[in-house]
């Protein structure tokens, strides 16, 4: 793992030559999100990094706090159109 330090931009954390964010775990970024349920209909968190989500396609409303994530059906219906 190396930091690549330019001047007037915060480091960028590179493992293997990929750049990786260093608040999100390197697992959460090679391998996705582990998404549980929570308490809030439509609203997912992964209980790796803590972030909250939800897929745009199943939840019209953002729900507050969270991100947009797209839920694997969406992900293959966004796939398969041209």
């Amino acid at each position: 793992m190396k930091q690549d330090r330019r001047a007037g931009t915060p480091p960028t954390v590179t493992i293997n030559g990929v750049p990786h964010l260093g608040d999100v775990p390197v697992s959460c970024q090679c391998y996705g999100h582990s998404w549980e349920s929570t308490a809030h209909p439509g609203v997912k968190a992964c209980c790796l990094c803590g972030v909250h989500g939800y897929c745009p396609g199943c939840t019209p409303f953002p729900p507050e706090g969270s991100q947009p994530f797209t839920c694997s059906a969406h992900l293959q219906q966004r796939q398969v159109q041209p």
